[in-house]
Order: structure tokens, then C-alpha cells, then sequence
């Protein structure tokens, strides 16, 4: 298994943990969404709080899974990606598919651990006798994740360059 295959499994595995240890500790019904000053403005019952984690989780860590597999299953006409009939020539389509797999695994730990981080968020605001307010933290989470998602965008696509000395038409 592949390191950005690993980090995707241990932050499922975070999840699992922070779902197990604090669903015990929090009310039946609980904050689930917060307007943009952080005040909570809709209600859910725990089990349904945690059912929705769990599926969201579930469903990224598929998708990013999945996802690789699929753009290299389609046919290249299918496929937009910086110097397409190079990377996707038959002798390099395998080394390609590792790559992006690999870049998508990446990209799909750092969305878990945003939503492990927004879940927190939640959490905290509805333990007992804590503020439900959770104030600018998902403004910070937001920006970091930003910040993240260009750098990872400006590497796939350095990722795709064309090796030095070949001109393609």
C-alpha cells in the first residue's frame, strides 16, 4: 500500500475514534449547523448527526478510491489533463494512473481531515456546558483547506509537465 494510501486509512481510523469516544458524551439532540457568526440555527439527533459523518467519510474515501480507476477506465477523449497524449500514451497510462491515484489519495486526506476538524468544531459546541457558538474556526479551517487545495492543484499540474527537451505539437 501506497503512503497516501496509508494516510487515508489513518484518518478514517481518527474518525472512527473520535466517533466512538465522544458520541457517548453528547445530548440527543444536537447543533448541526451553524450560521456565518458560528450561532447554531438547526437541531438533529445525535444518531443522525453521526450517521451523516459516517457516510460523508465513507463516501470521500470511496470517491477517492474510485476516482483514479474510473479516469483511467475512460477513454481519453473523456480525459482534460495537462499533456493528455503523452501521459496517457499506452507504455506511461500505468505509471499516469499510480500518479494521479497517488495525488487524489493526498487530496482525499486532507478533505477527511477537514471534515474530521468541522466535525470537532460541531462536538465541542455541543458538549455539555460548552458555548454552542463555534465562532471563527471554521473561517480558519476554510482558509487552511483553501490554501491547501492550490498547492495540491499547482503540484498535479506541475506533475503533468512534459519531460525537458520533448516539443509535442
Amino acid at each position: 500500500m501506497r503512503p497516501s494510501q496509508v494516510a487515508l486509512v489513518v484518518v478514517l481510523a481518527i474518525a472512527a475514534v473520535q466517533i466512538a469516544y465522544y458520541y457517548p458524551q453528547l445530548p440527543s439532540v444536537m447543533a448541526s449547523h451553524f450560521d456565518i457568526s458560528g450561532v447554531p440555527n438547526s437541531w438533529m439527533s445525535k444518531s443522525a448527526f453521526f450517521t451523516l459523518f459516517c457516510f460523508i467519510y465513507i463516501f470521500y474515501a470511496a470517491l477517492f478510491w474510485a476516482l483514479p480507476h474510473l479516469i483511467m477506465a475512460s477513454p481519453p477523449s473523456f480525459i482534460n489533463m495537462p499533456n493528455k497524449d503523452y501521459f496517457l500514451a499506452p507504455g506511461r497510462r500505468a505509471i499516469t494512473a499510480h500518479l494521479i491515484g497517488d495525488h487524489m489519495a493526498w487530496f482525499g486526506v486532507a478533505l477527511t481531515g477537514f471534515l474530521i476538524a468541522v466535525c470537532q468544531l460541531a462536538i465541542v459546541a455541543n458538549l455539555p456546558g460548552r458555548s454552542t457558538n463555534v465562532g471563527s474556526g471554521i473561517w480558519w479551517l476554510l482558509g487552511i483547506f483553501l490554501i491547501f487545495t492550490i498547492a495540491w492543484l499547482a503540484r498535479f499540474v506541475r506533475s503533468f509537465r512534459l519531460p525537458r527537451g520533448l516539443i509535442t505539437r
